[in-house]
Parts: structure tokens; C-alpha cells; sequence
């Protein structure tokens, strides 16, 4: 199948913020969202799959996606991550975040963070640009392998808490992904579920839980 220079350049373009975590050690998210904020208001395909935001009205979706976030983060302290540090020898590196037990500017500082980098950035650009967008670029039967595609590097982003923690964050970002797509590619009810799992974290991290 031929394609237009046109749209040849708009999947490169589509392309851009998978490559910038791989490519960029440590804050090549960081670029990730420039691209993606560019692009939304510079193409004009790009915007309305990306921000498509609702699902069922804003009820429906914030509660859908709170309880995802909270099954999510149990499940995955409780059940996964084990398994996952048992199978690859190592846990989940969390050394990062050392400061933030007991310290509550510093908690607060992240909490921040995780809310609106993690929650609303990492969404937008995770699944609403690359999985959105991309299902009108490449075809709608593609948003389940863009889900896949899409944890993977949202796995790879997140080096810096091992391979244990890219495995773990990869799965994590599969559901998110999965989720996004079950809604109808609204983005919304990912964003609740990304930030409630995230607002648990950091809590237990800050409260030297071990969540």
C-alpha cells in the first residue's frame, strides 16, 4: 500500500515520543511530552484522538478508573511484584525514592509529580497520542498491539527502577492501555486508574509501607 509524503511524516512524527525515552536516558519522558504537545497543536489529525477525554460522562469514568488504580496497585504489591522479584532475583528498585520516607515536603514534591507528570503526562502521551492517534493512523484493529507496543516502552522509561521495575511497570502500563481501549479510547478513566495507582505508591513509599 503506497502513502502520501504527508502521512508518511505524520507516523514518523507519531513515532517521535517512543523513541525519545529509548534514546534519552532518565528524561527522555520529558521530551516525550514536548512532542506530544507540539504535535496535538500543530496537526490537526492529531488532536481530537488524543484529547478524546470522557468515557460514559465524568462520573463513570473517574470511578472505573479509581478502582482499576486501586486493584492495580494492591495486585501488583501484593501478587505480582513478588513473583516478578522472585522469578528475576531482584526487587523492584524503589532507591530512588529513599528521601521521601518520612519526609513530607519531599512527599509532597513527588506526590505532585506522580499526579500530574505520571497521571495526566505520561497518559496523554502514552496512550491517547500513541495509542489514539496512532489507531487513526494505522487502523482502529491496531489499538490492542499499540497497547502492547506502548507498555513496552512505557516499561523501558522506567530503567531506573531495574529490569524487575520495567517488567512491573510494563504490565502496569499494559492494563492502563488495555483499559484506554475498552473505554473507547477515552482517556479519562486511564488517567484516574495511572494516578490513584501512583497516589497509593508514593503514600506507601512515604509511610515506609514497602506497597
Amino acid at each position: 500500500m503506497r502513502h502520501s509524503t504527508g502521512e508518511l511524516g505524520k507516523r514518523a512524527l507519531w513515532a517521535l515520543p517512543l523513541l525519545a525515552p529509548l534514546l534519552i536516558s532518565g528524561i527522555g519522558a520529558l521530551f516525550s511530552v514536548a512532542i506530544v504537545v507540539i504535535a496535538i497543536f500543530t496537526v490537526k489529525s492529531a488532536y481530537a484522538p488524543t484529547m478524546a477525554l470522557v468515557w460514559r460522562g465524568w462520573g463513570p469514568s473517574l470511578a472505573l478508573g479509581a478502582a482499576v488504580g486501586v486493584a492495580t496497585a494492591l495486585g501488583f504489591a501484593l501478587l505480582v511484584d513478588p513473583v516478578l522479584s522472585a522469578v528475576t532475583g531482584e526487587p523492584v528498585d524503589l532507591s530512588s525514592f529513599a528521601a521521601v520516607e518520612g519526609n513530607l515536603p519531599n512527599y509532597l514534591v513527588l506526590l505532585a509529580i506522580g499526579l500530574l507528570f505520571g497521571g495526566i503526562a505520561e497518559e496523554l502521551v502514552f496512550r491517547g497520542f500513541v495509542i489514539g492517534w496512532g489507531a487513526e493512523l494505522f487502523g482502529k484493529p491496531m489499538a490492542l498491539p499499540l497497547a502492547i507496543v506502548s507498555a513496552c516502552v512505557f516499561g523501558l522509561a522506567h530503567m531506573y527502577q531495574g529490569w524487575t521495575g520495567v517488567i512491573s511497570t510494563g504490565l502496569v502500563g499494559l492494563i492502563f492501555g488495555v483499559l484506554y481501549v475498552a473505554c473507547g479510547r477515552r482517556l479519562l478513566p486511564a488517567i484516574m486508574a495511572h494516578a490513584t495507582n501512583n497516589f497509593i505508591g508514593v503514600t506507601a513509599i512515604y509511610l515506609g509501607i514497602g506497597l
